[in-house]
């Protein structure tokens, strides 16, 4: 009988500290999660969650930038693409984020180095929305394009845009001569407007860490 109760009272002890350890070593549900410190997109589209961050299963950076002249001005875009590379990885997802500032008009031709980083420098960046202006060829905006994982394309400039795009944090980086750089963080909600069709999807709690280069115009 003494052995018995030596033996349950040994039970109830485990009982009373077992919730007292797996407790303790359940995760915290509020944890965040650190973004990363350099280049990533993040948002919700259509209620579900997507994120790219380049070095992370095949997926890639690539900034890129153009420019062209016409009757009425010299013309400058730039953008950043995040896609997934198959070299080296299955390409599990065709989704493919690319932001694009368009259009930077420069009148004079003097000086679009300045232009580009004190446009990127503003507390809030305007949509392009080039069907909302009655010159298109002279409307500076940004724009994002997305494609989905069957591979179509959705587009912020098919219509007009109700919100702006905040710019949390700034970084820029001269180079006379060479590639300048200017690094912004980024928070927006939009629609994106299905390309070549009716279709639309929303796009909430967007947010990333880009960095815009100009390798063209000093």
């Amino acid at each position: 009988m003494k052995n018995f109760l030596t033996l349950l009272g040994s039970v109830v002890f485990v009982a009373m500290l077992a919730p007292m350890f797996f407790s303790s070593c359940e995760p915290e549900e509020d944890t965040e999660v650190p973004e990363p410190l350099s280049t990533f997109f993040s948002a919700v589209i259509s209620e579900n969650n997507k994120s790219i961050t380049p070095g992370v299963n095949g997926y890639l950076v690539e900034p890129y930038d153009t420019g062209y002249s016409d009757a009425s001005g010299t013309h400058y875009i730039t953008g950043v693409r995040l896609y997934q590379s198959g070299s080296g990885y299955y390409v599990s997802s065709r989704e493919e984020f690319k932001f694009e500032l368009v259009n930077l008009f420069d009148t004079a031709a003097v000086d679009r180095d300045s232009l580009f980083h004190t446009f990127l420098s503003q507390a809030t960046l305007p949509w392009y929305n080039p069907t909302q202006v009655a010159d298109s060829s002279k409307h500076t905006g940004m724009r994002i394009l997305w494609r989905t994982a069957e591979g179509d394309w959705y587009a912020t400039d098919e219509a007009a845009q109700s919100g702006t795009i905040t710019v949390d944090t700034t970084t820029n980086v001269t180079v006379p001569g060479g590639i300048s750089t200017h690094e912004v963080y980024l928070q927006y909600t939009c629609t994106l407007y299905q390309k070549n069709g009716t279709g639309s999807l929303v796009l909430t709690e967007g947010r990333g860490r880009f960095s815009f280069i100009n390798s063209m115009f000093y």
